[in-house]
């Protein structure tokens, strides 16, 4: 009897935890979404906006390829969200959330081991041909076998798809999947199995594809401009959640080859929306005698700051020493470079999570304590001390840096930091694609040069930029990191060990360390919202106390100027503005 109340038992609790809710509409990582029963994804737009004939915009650089899911190459923008769709759809007015693309419907169990996808049936190519489970098993093969790293890398934690019908399909994932899974999957770009069956998905490409968004590729000039074109034949032209969207019969990119170049093109009415990243352009450079009346909006940042910074290769000496590593980054004058530069209009940059609850606070959290207590001996004593934001004055800075380096066998002969053990000169070179950042380098150049370090500094174009950092070419490079209120699988992409000798993905500075692996694992398996937040709390203490990165400056406004003639929405969703949603008057 006994046997059998036990077989009873564990077959209920078996069947309870696979046992799903119904289908839904939305998903978040963590709780429920904002409308959980609607299909639009956030009220930020204008649904009564109407369709006009096109928008202009600028992007800074080059591109030689239409495919930016594999390594080689540089895509323009415009191609994932408007020429790609995806399973479903990510919202820009909350952490993690997901609403109907091309999946109508989403099912998953709690623990999350597997999720399913209802296929709406009205959903189509751009060709007019039906969006079948046959195009979304070739689209998750295709990515994990050719796609980037990272894609590789979460694609191959399902372990099996199994078709239910002919229009719901199940993804199942592995042990060693974690919380997020369901989420990234329904990210996934759906392409054309007709089409993408007959080309080769690992070379670069400029012949336009087969769509599955609401625009098409119309026209291209190679490296110069991308012109897109609405896809009439789009099957949620009409839906509520494309209202407000996708307001312009055409998008068109020009490439220009710096900011400033850019800018004046904008002055001179060359384009219709102009996002700008750098306060003392927007404060100085804006003027009254452009050919067009241009009107100026700012928006308070609600997301993390993120962190552009000056990234320090591990891989390479001399940056492989921690101590090499801290001691020049005492040596950065943020205080002079903020106050010369940038007219002390800026804030400095502690960790990728400053401006939210995600970032470190002063004392570390019990939660830290307890996660990093069995890394007591291989990681830096700072990462459990209190955070003092205090910078050192130059005299102090120098002292403290000529200490850390004599530590790891530099001296100071004869105005040259020299390596007692190989008489090597203690020197590195700093690339970028990035003309406004060298005035910085050469301040902390001058800075170095007082104890004998010699910094060289390269400004690249985007292509060769680009082919250094994607083989990790370099000492030290800068670099800006993007990050969301919720955290996961692209930490590890980051800072995780696995990527840090997969050319290609973003861990530049070669992290490799086991607290950080776990620490991340445990983001991307948080159950709730408040653990999710100690643990990036936890990542953040860890990576700053590291010196893998010198973090600089950020800004707390979004500062967008625009022609007269467009309209953007009054407010913008939490992660920013997006100028597709703007519209002509």
């Amino acid at each position: 009897m006994k046997q059998l109340l036990l077989i009873i038992l564990s077959t209920f609790l078996f069947s309870y935890n696979c046992l799903s809710q119904n289908f839904e509409k939305t998903i978040a990582m963590h709780g429920s979404t904002n409308r959980p029963n609607q299909e639009a994804r956030d009220d930020k737009v204008n649904p009564d906006a109407p369709i006009k004939d096109i928008l202009k915009l600028a992007k800074i650089g080059t591109f030689n390829s239409l495919n930016p899911y594999i390594i080689k190459g540089i895509a323009p923008p415009g191609l994932k969200g408007l020429v790609v769709e995806s399973l479903m759809t990510w919202s820009p007015d909350e952490p993690f959330s997901l609403y109907p693309g091309i999946a109508e419907k989403i099912k998953l169990p709690k623990d999350r081991s597997w999720v399913e996808f209802k296929i709406n049936k009205k959903a189509k190519f751009s060709n007019g041909k039906p969006i079948t489970n046959k195009d979304i098993i070739f689209s998750w093969q295709i990515l994990k076998k050719h796609g980037r790293p990272h894609t590789r890398s979460y694609y191959s934690l399902v372990n099996n798809v199994e078709e239910i019908n002919d229009y719901t399909i199940r993804f199942i994932f592995s042990e060693k999947s974690n919380f997020e899974m369901p989420l990234i999957i329904g990210l996934m770009p759906i392409f054309s199995y007709d089409y993408w069956n007959n080309q080769d998905f690992t070379k670069t490409t400029l012949e336009p594809f087969v769509s599955s968004g609401p625009y098409t590729i119309s026209e291209i000039k190679t490296g110069k401009s991308i012109t897109y074109s609405k896809n009439k034949n789009w099957w949620r032209n009409n839906s509520k959640d494309s209202l407000g969207r996708h307001n312009f019969n055409k998008i068109k990119y020009d490439f220009y080859r710096d900011k400033n170049i850019a800018l004046q093109a904008f002055l001179s009415g060359e384009y219709d929306i102009n996002i700008e990243t750098d306060a003392v352009r927007w404060a100085t450079s804006y003027h009254a005698n452009s050919k067009n009346k241009i009107t100026k909006k700012t928006f308070l940042k609600l997301s993390p700051s993120g962190v552009e910074a000056i990234i320090l290769n591990s891989r390479k000496p001399p940056f492989q020493d921690r101590n090499v590593r801290k001691a020049i980054s005492i040596l950065f004058p943020y205080d002079f470079i903020n106050k010369i530069l940038n007219h002390g209009l800026l804030k400095k940059t502690y960790g990728p999570w400053d401006n939210s609850e995600l970032a470190a606070t002063s004392t570390p959290s019990e939660t830290t304590y307890k996660v990093l207590e069995k890394y007591s001996d291989i990681i830096s004593k700072e990462a459990l001390k209190n955070i003092n934001k205090k910078e050192l004055d130059e005299r102090e800075a120098i002292k403290k840096s000529i200490s850390m380096l004599k530590k790891s066998g530099w001296l100071l002969v004869n105005n040259k930091m020299t390596n007692i053990h190989t008489d090597e000169i203690l020197s590195f070179e700093v690339i970028t694609n990035q003309n406004r950042m060298e005035r910085l380098l050469l301040v902390w150049r001058d800075k170095l040069k007082k104890i004998g370090i010699e910094l060289s500094i390269k400004v690249l174009d985007s292509s060769q930029f680009q082919s250094r950092i994607q083989t990790f070419d370099f000492s030290a490079i800068i670099f800006e990191y993007y990050m969301s209120l919720s955290p996961g699988n692209e930490q590890s992409i980051y800072w995780g060990s696995w990527a840090a000798e997969q050319n290609g993905s973003r861990n530049y500075a070669g992290i490799k360390h086991p607290a950080i692996d776990e620490v991340i694992n445990k983001i991307t398996n948080a159950r709730n919202r408040e653990k999710l937040i100690q643990y990036t709390r936890t990542l953040d203490r860890l990576l700053r106390a590291g010196n893998w990165m010198i973090p600089l400056f950020h800004d707390n406004l979004h500062r967008i100027a625009f022609k007269s003639e467009i309209q953007i929405p009054d407010t913008i969703p939490l992660y920013g503005f997006n100028p597709w949603t703007a519209w002509k008057k």
